[in-house]
């Protein structure tokens, strides 16, 4: 009986994993697919003001990942009335790579500000 137990409870965490897999992959898509063309957009006017960088290097099939708050902000989770407490832990990032003749430029858009910062790699 207590295998059967182990058994029961074993396949319910894995049932709530895989529904928390698929609600974050889910979520992941529809951000990244909603603000692509603005992040696109932002990133490559930061980067040809930057360093001169062709808008054309940014394209449709940039790569763009997401990331759940900025790890570079140096504010720790109790400090939850710090006024970077959202930029860290809450607001969504997308880091888009964009590559030209012996350039490489990585961009941080930042999707709440509507704002993008482009960096040499």
């Amino acid at each position: 009986m207590r295998i059967v137990a182990l058994l029961l409870a074993c396949l319910a965490v894995g049932k709530i994993a895989v529904i928390q897999w698929l609600y974050r992959s889910a979520s992941d898509e529809v951000i990244v697919s909603a603000y692509r063309p603005r992040a696109v957009d932002a990133c490559g006017r930061d980067a040809q003001r930057q360093f001169g960088l062709d808008v054309a290097a940014w394209s449709k099939d940039t790569p763009i990942t997401l990331e759940i708050g900025k790890s570079s902000s140096a504010v720790h989770i109790w400090q939850v009335n710090d006024p970077a407490w959202s930029e860290r832990y809450r607001n969504p990032y997308l880091h888009l790579t964009a590559q030209a003749t012996g350039l490489q430029v990585a961009c941080l858009y930042d999707v709440v500000s509507g704002t993008a910062s482009a960096r040499k790699i």
